[in-house]
C-alpha cells in the first residue's frame, strides 16, 4: 500500500478575479469588415447597428426599446411640444348645418350605407 503523501497542489491555480473595466472594453475600436472594407468601430456601436437592424428588419418590441431606452439615456430625443394654448380644440370657422349622423366630408360609414 501507498503511504499517503503531502497534498499536492492542483496545477491549476485558480486565478483571482480581477475587476473588468467595461468602459475600455466598449470605448477599445475593433476592426470590422464592412461592405467589402476594413473599418474600426466601437463595440458599442457595433452592437447599437445591430439594434437597429433587429428593430427595423425584425420589427423586434424589445429591440426598439432598447433603443428608445438608450436614446433617452443620451438625451437624443426631443422633448415634446408645448401643448396649444386653446387646448388643442379645433374651431371649425362658420355654423355647421349637418345632421348629427353626417361626417363633415358628407361620406357616411360602411355601417351607415349597409342600413340604407
Amino acid at each position: 500500500m501507498t503511504k499517503p503523501g503531502p497534498k499536492q497542489r492542483s496545477r491549476r491555480k485558480r486565478e483571482v478575479a480581477s475587476k473588468i473595466d467595461v468602459t475600455a472594453i466598449l470605448t477599445k475600436p475593433v476592426k470590422v469588415g464592412k461592405q467589402g472594407r476594413e473599418q474600426r468601430m466601437t463595440p458599442f456601436e457595433i452592437g447599437l447597428r445591430a439594434l437597429v437592424k433587429k428593430a427595423l428588419k425584425e420589427q423586434s418590441l424589445n429591440a426598439i426599446r432598447s433603443l428608445l431606452e438608450i436614446a433617452l439615456k443620451f438625451e437624443l430625443v426631443a422633448p415634446p411640444s408645448e401643448p396649444p394654448l386653446n387646448g388643442g380644440v379645433l374651431v371649425w370657422p362658420g355654423m355647421l348645418d349637418l345632421p348629427f349622423d353626417d361626417d363633415i366630408y358628407g361620406k357616411k360609414s360602411k355601417a351607415d350605407k349597409n342600413s340604407d
